[in-house]
């Protein structure tokens, strides 16, 4: 084999990479985001018939997709080499083994009647244990990114690993949606309206605190809250030096609507391909809408963002809510944030 001629070629591509980053960065942010998630998530279109761990776990991997997908994107504008600091290192490890860790304790509960089901086949095989120390170690590159060489990566990245963090705005984003669920359900029953209980309500809350605290944890590291590093720390912002917030806003919503698709062919997802799509795609412009203008106003950390978007995916499953009084909450706080402030003109300077 040629190592000269293989070097010619790894060195072109990297150069392929590195001007398109430079010259469209949201092109290659998407590009690299639907690639590694599609990828993943196609592969496991085979096992949906199968119900077992390996697909949930190659779904795991391919949900990060997006913080790949920025990261790289971010670090390829500036010529990003991909060799680890004396910082990243043990970060990179203490984060994997955080998160598998995190795994296995999930692992351990087994199924939990009408919560977050794990697949009936809980039989640990070669492949399943292999990729789940591959999405433990791809989540603690990602956390690891906080310590990157690359000023562009460092700074979007770096609150990843936060010194400290506004109290302010950390208590918005781990309750903000805990409390508009609450006011629906007030509502509701003032109203005398349908409410939806959550399938652990009436549990101890000895058994649902431990619970919650594991899959909030696990939820932030290696499910949705790690999609934030791409669609909010990068994308939102390289949007936002050419529209405004809100038309910002709304492409991010686009793709990341489009994003999911491959998770209701392989089942991951059971509700129907064209009313989940639609549903969520509606739910996801409020959500991108109003996510926007937290970045915004938070002063851009993406740890805040990660918690943010935990919540949404976690607290539905504890507190009780009526779907149709929750839409009009929905409306009203993001009606207002746009209009208070005016996210329809663009910004004077990015963040």
């Amino acid at each position: 084999m040629n190592t000269n001629n293989t070097k010619i070629v790894s060195d072109k591509n990297t150069t392929i990479c590195w001007k398109l980053a430079q010259t469209h960065p949201i092109l290659a942010f998407l590009l690299i985001t639907f690639a590694w998630s599609w990828l993943f998530w196609f592969a496991a279109i085979p096992l949906r018939g199968q119900d077992t761990l390996l697909r949930t776990v190659i779904v795991f991997i391919g949900g990060y997709g997006p913080a790949i997908g920025g990261i790289l994107a971010l670090g390829l504008k500036n010529g990003m080499r991909f060799k680890l600091n004396q910082k990243q290192l043990p970060a990179m490890l203490l984060g994997a083994g955080l998160i598998f860790g995190l795994m296995v304790l999930r692992y351990l509960i087994g199924n939990i009647p009408n919560y977050d089901r794990l697949p009936e086949n809980l039989a640990l095989t070669a492949p399943i244990v292999i990729a789940a120390v591959a999405a433990s170690l791809v989540g603690g590159w990602v956390i690891a990114s906080a310590y990157a060489n690359n000023m562009d990566v460092r700074g979007k990245m770096g609150s990843l690993i936060p010194s400290h963090l506004p109290l302010g705005w950390t208590l918005l984003a781990l309750f903000f949606f805990a409390g508009l669920l609450l006011v629906s359900w007030g509502l509701a029953a003032l109203l005398g309206m349908e409410i939806e209980y959550p399938g652990l309500w009436g549990r101890p809350a000895l058994e649902i605190i431990p619970l919650f605290l594991l899959a909030f944890t696990l939820t932030a590291l290696a499910r949705g809250g790690m999609e934030e590093p791409g669609w909010r720390g990068m994308m939102q912002p390289e949007l936002q030096t050419r529209f405004s917030p809100l038309a910002a806003s709304l492409v991010v919503s686009g793709f990341w609507s489009l994003w999911h698709l491959p998770l209701f062919l392989n089942r991951f997802y059971p509700e129907d391909l064209v009313m989940g799509m639609i549903g969520g795609g509606i739910y996801r412009i409020l959500l991108a809408i109003f996510m926007a203008w937290f970045y915004n106003r938070s002063g851009g950390k993406v740890i805040l963002l990660v918690i943010l978007h935990t919540s949404f995916n976690m607290v539905v499953n504890y507190i009780p809510v009526s779907e149709p009084l929750l839409v009009v909450l929905w409306l009203i706080v993001v009606v207002t944030v746009v209009l208070k402030d005016k996210m329809y003109r663009k910004l004077p300077s990015s963040l």
